[in-house]
C-alpha cells in the first residue's frame, strides 16, 4: 500500500470526507451488477434531462479513461469504487494508487464549492437550467437495472464532484439522512410524457424561425418526480437587442397547446410569407410570447384569429374580383384605342412616304401634286372609315368562381387555400395594371407620332397652292420630324448613402469618426468635448442655475483634495496635463500606446481660490467651444443613435447618446422601467463621437484610431427638429445571477430628423 504523507494533506482530506481507509464502511462492498445500453441515436453534447436524485441511490464506478473517451470504452473498463479503496488483490494496488493521486490533486475548497452550489440547486433550478461545470457530473441511468451510476474518469484533472458525492454517501450511511443532488443525466432522452421526441425536435426548429437562435429544451424533474418541459433561448426584442427567455410547460395540456400554437404559426409564416410575419416578445414572466398585428396570440384565441383571417381574405378576394372586371374592361377599351391610333398613323405614314418618294424626281413631283389635289379631300373620310372597320378581338378576363366555405371554425388548411386563391387573383390584378400602364405609354407615344405627322402634312399642304411654289418647297433640304419619342420625365438622382450597422461596422465607424475629429478639432476642442463624457455635462445643460454651479464647484474641489492633486500650500498642480512619463504603456482595445488619459480637474483648472464667477466663465467658454465643434463637424457615419432616460421627458439640450442600444439600457441597470429614444440620423447631421482622441491626449502620437473606450457621443437636440414616427414597448430579461432574472420594461420612441441644423 502506498505510504500517505502529511505533505500531501491526504489525511486532512480523508478526515474531511469522513473516509477511514483502515476501516471501510460496509456499503462499499454492496455492488449491484449493472446492465446498461446507451442510446445509439444520442449524439448531442448537451444534456436534455435534469433530475433531483437521492445521494444513496447512485453507484460510483471508476474508469481508467478520460471524459472524452467513448461511453462504450468508459463503461467497459469501469469497476466499483471498493476495488480502488481496498487493494485486496495485487492488481488493485495500482487502482488504490490512482485513488490516492486523485485525492492528492483535489482541494477541500473545491469540494466545498460543489457543496455550496448543490445547496442552492436544492432550493431552486437555475433560470437556464444548466449550471456551471455541469459536465463534471457523469451520471447515467440504467433502465434495465433501474439504477443510477456515476462514471468517474480517473485520467481527468477535476474530481471535486466525485469526492463530494463520496462524502455525502458516507454521511448518509452514518446518519440515514437522505440528501438530493440536482444533476444532468447523461445520454438520457426525453421521456415523452408531454411531447414526443420528434415533436420537441420540431419545436426547436419552429422556434428558431421566430427567434433566429436555436433553443435548448429540457425535461426537468423536481424532488417529487414531477416533470416540466423548460425551453430556454435567446431572441432579438428590439433593434438588435437580445434577451434570454424561458417557457416552462408544467402539464401535458400546456405543452400540447404551446406546441400546436408554434407549429400553426410556423406553417402560416412559411406557407404564406407575404401575408404573415409573426413577432416575438418577452412577457412579464420572462417567457416568450407571440404577436401579430399588434395583438398577442395564444392557443386559446387562435380559433378567433383564424376566423377573422378567413373573413378578411374573403373580403379582399371579392373586392379584387370587382377590380379585375373594371381593369379588364378598361384594358379592352385602351386596346381598341391603340389599334385605331395605329391605323390612323399607318395612313398618314403612307401619305408622307409617298411624298418623300415622289419628291426625288421631276415627274414624281408633278404626279404627287396632281394626285394630292384629288385625294386630300377624301383622306379624312378614309381615316374615319378605317376606324369604323376596325374590329377589336380582345380576350376577356375570365374570373374563376371561388368556392367560399362557411364554418363555425376555420382551420389552417382553409386559411392557406383562401390565401392561395387571394394570391392568384392578386397576381392577375397586378398584371392587368402593368398591361394598362404599358398600353398607356404606347398610346401617348402614338399620339405624339400622329401629332408630328399632322404637322408634317400641314406643312406640305401650305405649299400646294400652285405648282411653282410646290416645286420650290420640294427642292429645299428641310428635314421635318416624324418619329419623335415621348417626352420622358427627368429622374431625380438620389445620392446613395452608406448606412452602417453597429454590430458589423463598429471598428470602421470608430476609425472614421476618430480620424475626422482629429483633423477638425484642436486639443482645446477635444478637452471641452471630454468634459461631456463626465458629470460636467449636467452642469453645462443647467449653466444658468446657480445652485447647480455651486454644488458642482464644491464637489470638484473635494475631488481634487481627495486625489491629492493640490497640497495645502499649493495654488495649482505643477504637471498640468502632462501627468505621466513616456515609459508608461496602456492597452486600448488590442493596441498599446503611451498617451495620458484626460483629467476634468486639470482641464477646468480647479484650484483652492477658484470662485463661482471664474468657474462659470470657464464653463461658458467650454459651452461656446462645444457649440463651435458641433457646427464644424462633418462627414460623420450615418447610424441610428439611442438616448436612455429613467423617466419620460422631452429631449432638449446637449444629450449623450449611444450607438449600442444594449449598452444604453445597461446604464440604468437598477431600473425596472426604462425610456429608450431612437433617432435616425441624416447625412451631415451634427454629432460628435467619443472617440479615442476625446479621452486621451496624443502628445507622443501613439494613440490608436477608433472608439475603444465607449460607443457614446453627443448631439445638440436644440439644433434639430424631430418627428415621432413610432412608439413601442418591449421587455428584456437580465440575469442577476444563475438563479435570478430581472424582467425590465422598455418604452421606446423613434424619431427622424425632418429639418437640418439651424444655426
Amino acid at each position: 500500500m502506498p505510504k500517505i504523507t502529511k505533505e500531501d494533506n491526504i489525511e486532512e482530506k480523508l478526515k474531511y470526507i469522513g473516509l477511514n481507509l483502515e476501516k471501510l464502511p460496509t456499503f462499499f462492498k454492496e455492488y449491484n451488477t449493472l446492465e446498461y445500453r446507451p442510446l445509439k441515436a444520442y449524439e448531442e453534447n448537451t444534456y436534455r434531462v435534469y433530475k433531483y436524485i437521492p445521494i444513496s441511490k447512485i453507484q460510483i464506478l471508476l474508469t481508467p479513461t478520460n471524459r472524452l473517451n467513448t461511453l462504450k470504452e468508459k463503461y467497459s473498463k469501469a469497476s466499483s469504487i471498493y476495488s480502488y479503496l481496498n487493494p485486496e488483490k495485487e492488481e488493485d494496488i495500482i487502482k488504490h494508487t490512482t485513488f490516492l493521486k486523485m485525492l492528492k490533486s483535489v482541494q477541500i475548497e473545491e469540494i466545498k464549492e460543489v457543496e455550496e452550489e448543490q445547496k442552492k440547486l436544492n432550493k431552486e433550478v437555475p433560470f437556464k437550467v444548466k449550471f456551471e461545470e455541469n459536465y463534471l457530473w457523469q451520471i447515467y441511468y440504467s433502465d434495465i437495472s433501474d439504477t443510477y451510476f456515476m462514471l468517474v474518469p480517473t485520467e481527468d484533472l477535476e474530481y471535486a464532484t466525485f469526492f463530494y458525492l463520496l462524502k455525502k454517501q458516507i454521511e448518509y450511511h452514518k446518519t440515514k439522512k437522505e440528501e438530493m443532488i440536482f444533476v444532468p443525466i447523461c445520454y438520457e432522452n426525453y421521456a415523452s410524457n408531454y411531447l414526443k421526441t420528434s415533436e420537441i425536435s420540431d419545436l426547436e426548429k419552429y422556434l428558431w424561425l421566430f427567434t433566429k437562435e436555436w433553443p435548448n429544451v429540457y425535461e426537468v424533474y423536481d424532488k417529487k418526480k414531477n416533470v416540466n418541459i423548460e425551453i430556454v433561448g435567446e431572441t432579438i426584442v428590439y433593434d438588435g437587442i437580445e434577451s434570454i427567455y424561458k417557457n416552462k410547460l408544467k402539464t401535458k395540456e400546456e405543452a400540447t397547446k404551446f406546441f400546436k400554437l408554434v407549429k400553426a404559426l410556423f406553417i402560416l409564416q412559411t406557407e404564406l410569407p407575404h401575408h404573415y410575419n409573426f413577432t416575438v416578445k418577452i412577457n412579464r414572466y420572462g417567457a416568450l410570447e407571440f404577436g401579430y398585428d399588434g395583438k398577442k396570440i395564444d392557443y386559446d384565441n387562435m380559433f378567433n384569429i383564424l376566423n377573422d383571417e378567413y373573413i378578411e381574405a374573403k373580403k379582399q378576394i371579392i373586392n379584387l374580383q370587382q377590380e379585375q372586371v373594371n381593369l379588364g374592361t378598361n384594358l379592352e377599351k385602351l386596346k381598341e384605342t391603340s389599334l385605331k391610333l395605329d391605323n390612323e398613323y399607318l395612313i398618314k405614314e403612307k401619305q408622307i412616304a409617298t411624298y418623300l418618294e415622289c419628291k426625288k424626281t421631276f415627274l414624281g413631283k408633278v404626279r404627287y401634286f396632281l394626285k394630292s389635289k384629288r385625294n386630300k379631300k377624301n383622306l379624312k373620310g378614309i381615316i374615319e372609315d378605317k376606324k369604323e372597320e376596325i374590329k377589336v378581338n380582345i380576350e376577356k378576363n375570365e374570373i374563376p368562381q371561388i368556392q367560399f366555405i362557411t364554418k363555425d371554425y376555420y382551420t389552417i388548411e382553409d386559411i392557406i387555400k383562401i390565401y392561395k386563391d387571394l394570391d392568384e387573383i392578386l397576381g392577375k390584378v397586378k398584371n392587368l395594371k402593368l398591361d394598362i400602364d404599358a398600353i398607356n405609354v404606347k398610346i401617348q407615344s402614338m399620339e405624339l407620332k400622329i401629332k408630328n405627322a399632322n404637322l408634317y402634312i400641314e406643312e406640305i399642304d401650305k405649299h400646294e397652292k400652285n405648282i411653282f411654289e410646290f416645286w420650290k418647297f420640294t427642292n429645299k433640304d428641310e428635314t421635318l420630324l416624324l418619329n419623335s419619342a415621348p417626352v420622358e420625365q427627368k429622374l431625380v438622382k438620389k445620392k446613395i448613402e452608406k448606412v452602417y450597422n453597429f454590430k458589423e461596422d463598429l471598428e470602421e465607424i470608430g476609425v472614421l469618426a476618430d480620424k475626422n475629429q482629429r483633423k477638425v478639432f484642436s486639443k482645446e476642442d477635444l478637452d471641452a468635448i471630454y468634459l461631456c463624457t463626465t458629470d460636467i455635462i449636467n452642469v453645462i445643460n443647467n449653466i444658468n442655475e446657480d445652485n447647480t454651479l455651486e454644488e458642482s464647484l464644491v464637489n470638484l474641489k473635494e475631488e481634487a483634495k481627495n486625489e491629492r492633486i493640490l497640497f495645502n500650500t499649493e495654488k495649482m498642480d505643477i504637471f498640468g496635463n502632462v501627468s505621466e512619463d513616456k515609459t508608461k504603456i496602456t492597452i486600448l482595445g488590442t493596441k498599446k500606446h503611451r498617451e495620458a488619459h484626460k483629467d476634468k480637474l486639470k482641464i477646468l483648472d480647479i484650484n483652492k481660490t477658484t470662485n463661482m464667477k471664474e468657474y462659470k466663465d470657464k464653463l461658458l467658454g467650454i459651452c461656446n467651444t462645444i457649440n463651435k465643434c458641433i457646427e464644424n463637424i462633418k462627414d460623420i457615419p450615418v447610424i441610428p443613435i439611442y438616448i436612455v432616460l429613467n423617466k419620460q421627458e422631452d429631449l432638449e439640450g446637449i444629450k449623450v447618446f449611444n450607438i449600442n442600444p444594449e449598452d444604453a439600457i445597461k446604464e440604468l441597470k437598477d431600473n425596472k422601467e426604462i425610456y429608450l429614444y431612437k433617432i435616425n440620423l441624416k447625412q451631415n447631421t451634427k454629432i460628435i463621437y467619443f472617440s479615442n482622441s476625446v479621452y486621451y491626449d496624443n502628445y507622443n502620437k501613439t494613440l490608436p484610431l477608433g472608439m475603444d473606450v465607449t460607443t457614446k457621443g453627443i448631439i445638440d437636440i436644440s439644433k434639430h427638429e424631430l418627428k415621432l414616427i413610432n412608439k413601442n414597448e418591449f421587455r428584456i430579461n437580465e440575469e442577476e445571477n444563475e438563479f435570478k432574472v430581472n424582467t425590465k420594461k422598455i418604452y421606446t420612441k423613434e424619431y427622424e430628423i425632418i429639418e437640418e441644423d439651424v444655426f
